[in-house]
């Protein structure tokens, strides 16, 4: 216990390096950085006023609204929460969730492979490799990526499950169920590349109908996220924006193996001074080689010899996706259209590198000589990676101020909807007749009014239209029209007659989202159950 302790506070001490940035007031130069505080924002309106799960914001898009957590990845605001709750400003709350998910990625990597291997020493170099990555600092300081980020903490976690699982621990299949759904609701991109990878790793262990319910449970857990934000998909501009998008995005051999470090974008085909950079990392490139001819030559003998295919084939397919030779593959699985940049794969890169480091310290000679040169080699790579571009801290009501709708794109927009750039006048509007609106409740999910008119009219609600939404007058659901021509487009449009009326909009869940919901609490009770029995019989033994 005390050695596994030191070698914990080691992993940390040395982790501190690639966090230390993170500690500076304020904000940065980043990709992404704006549109995370501006989704904490948002998350935090949401949870105060009860819309649980969150998933319509009425503040964004300068007021008209947005699916903002129908379809991006809730779980880090959700943790941000926290943290600003602890009394952290918001730009700090996304900052710490990315300290947390760096330091909790060295942490399951460690778990991971201490469990696989029962080498400390080798866990531990494989965590660092897991950490100190070229893509890892990318994510975190170039482009602010707070779901990505998040999503490759929880990784190691769910490997990690399995491996226990595969030992007949019982609590590992819970353990596995709630990494899986973290993971979904951290980054449905990272759990979608990852996916076929766990399946592999299953396949290879025992216990499998323990597998199964956990990933079985995991779906169930997280399906009031993944459902709705699949099947609503079609009904937002996504596909119009991202359809071919990863035709312009994959990079050359060479990128991998060698690209400046910049904080600019992402333009691999024609590249551009102070573009980010692509390059996987030389000595994690080189420990895979070096593990590769020990496997050739040694490797197919060990105790670990399956272990050791899937670790190679998992890297070079993942590198192989990232090349433009792959193309056919990406045009024949629609699917790896929503992963958007083929860089992304090297997130299972350095994943299998990471193991293949562990594996080298475990099998070759003069251990402790190699595990301090890889040590030392792995830090000196990426001397030069984790430091910030520039500060850029305008205060909290820069952040406060801004209504966008919170991505690059605005591709969760509904397909008749659009980007606005300014406020409207009220949540309602007349657009023919006059007469007198009283807001009496504003709220993202619900527009409460009491409106007097003289003559029959037309009100327009300002919130662009989404499955979900019903305007309700005088307690009686109200048709309206939403695919209009002209500048009401995409925005509700109902009729009223003369007199006093109670106007209710309000945007509440569908069948499909009900369903989903359903789903999530009844594997939530279920695993709670479990747990607690299994708690009452650990106590009576």
């Amino acid at each position: 216990m005390k050695k596994d302790l030191t070698f914990i506070l080691l992993l940390l001490l040395i982790s501190f390096p690639a966090v230390r940035a993170l500690l500076l007031p304020g904000g940065f130069t980043s990709h992404d950085l704006t549109h995370h505080v501006v989704r904490q924002i948002s998350m935090h309106k949401l949870l105060s006023e009860g819309q649980f799960p969150p998933r319509w914001s009425g503040e964004l898009n300068n007021g008209y609204g947005y699916p903002v957590f129908l379809f991006n990845y809730p779980l880090p605001a959700m943790i941000g929460e926290v943290f600003h709750k602890l009394g952290l400003g918001f730009v700090d709350s996304v900052k710490a969730v990315l300290f947390t998910s760096m330091i909790a990625s060295v942490l399951g990597m460690y778990l991971f492979l201490q469990s696989l291997f029962k080498d400390k020493m080798a866990a531990f170099l494989g965590a660092i490799f897991y950490l100190y990555a070229p893509i890892r600092f990318l994510n975190v300081y170039v482009s602010a990526a707070v779901g990505s980020a998040l999503g490759l903490a929880i990784v190691p976690f769910v490997f990690w499950s399995l491996v226990e699982i595969n030992k007949g621990k019982k609590w590992a299949v819970w353990a596995g169920s709630l990494s899986l759904a973290a993971l979904t609701a951290a980054h449905n991109v990272t759990a979608l590349i990852f996916g076929p990878l766990l399946l592999a790793f299953s396949v290879a262990g025992s216990g499998r109908r323990n597998l199964a319910i956990m990933f079985l449970l995991g779906l169930g857990l997280s399906a009031w996220f993944w459902l709705p934000a699949t099947f609503d998909a079609q009904y937002t501009r996504f596909d119009q924006i991202y359809a071919g998008f990863y035709k312009d995005q994959f990079v050359t051999l060479w990128q991998l193996i060698h690209s400046p470090w910049g904080y600019g974008l992402s333009h691999p085909e024609r590249p551009e001074l102070g573009d980010m950079s692509y390059q996987l990392g030389l000595i994690h490139i080189l420990v895979v080689g070096v593990y590769s001819i020990w496997y050739i030559v040694y490797g197919r003998k060990s105790k670990d010899k399956i272990l050791g295919i899937f670790v190679l084939t998992a890297f070079f397919l993942s590198v192989f996706l990232m090349l433009k030779i792959s193309l056919p593959v990406w045009e024949y699985l629609p699917f790896l259209n929503l992963i958007q940049f083929p860089l992304r794969f090297q997130a299972i890169s350095i994943f299998s590198a990471s193991i293949a480091a562990a594996l080298l310290v475990k099998y070759l000679p003069f251990k402790k000589i190699l595990f301090v040169s890889l040590l030392m080699l792995v830090l000196y790579a990426n001397r030069n990676h984790w430091n910030i571009n520039e500060k850029f801290d305008p205060g909290e009501n820069y952040y406060l101020d801004l209504k966008t709708t919170s991505t690059t794109y605005g591709e969760h927009l509904p397909k008749w909807g659009r980007a606005m750039d300014k406020l409207p006048v009220s949540k309602l509007e007349f657009i023919e007749g006059k007469g007198n609106i009283k807001v009496i409740e504003d709220k993202s999910n619900k527009i409460l009014a009491s409106v007097q008119v003289l003559a029959s009219s037309k009100l327009r609600l300002n919130q662009f239209y989404f499955p979900g939404w019903d305007i309700l007058v005088d307690n009686k659901k109200t048709s309206f029209s939403y695919l209009t021509d002209g500048q009401n487009y995409g925005l509700p449009v109902f009729e009223i007659e003369a007199g006093s009326h109670k106007i209710l909009a309000e945007f509440k869940n569908t069948s499909l989202r009900n369903f989903a919901d359903l789903i999530s609490i009844i594997t939530f009770i279920t695993v709670i159950m479990v747990i607690l029995n299994q708690c009452k019989l650990l106590i009576r033994r």
